[in-house]
């Protein structure tokens, strides 16, 4: 899929998902290479993959992670989650907050 769409529809998912609130704040990332553990509900979400965007809307933060690998989601899905469940990942393979 080109990146420039994802990147797209990124954008498109996060508006949509905040705009009820208030209009957030969105900044293109370089491609951050990121890895998350999430609850949705009783559910543990593990997932590798890309952020794209950055989101915020008051104090709060969240990042468009484009999924690439995950226990329950599909590769390719875009996943907005909370900056403080997201670790980075370098290129050797360490992770840092």
């Amino acid at each position: 899929m080109d990146m420039h769409r994802v990147m797209d529809m990124g954008a498109e998912r996060a508006r949509h998902i905040l705009d009820d609130v208030a209009p957030p704040a969105l900044m293109p990332l370089p491609r951050i290479p990121v890895s998350a553990e999430v609850w949705e509900g009783e559910r543990h979400v593990r997932l590798h993959g890309e952020a794209i965007y950055a989101v915020h809307r008051g104090a709060e933060a969240w990042w468009m992670v484009v999924v690439q690998e995950s226990n329950t989601l599909a590769a390719g899905c875009l996943r907005l989650t909370r900056t403080s469940e997201i670790s980075c990942e370098s290129a050797s393979g360490r992770r840092g907050g």
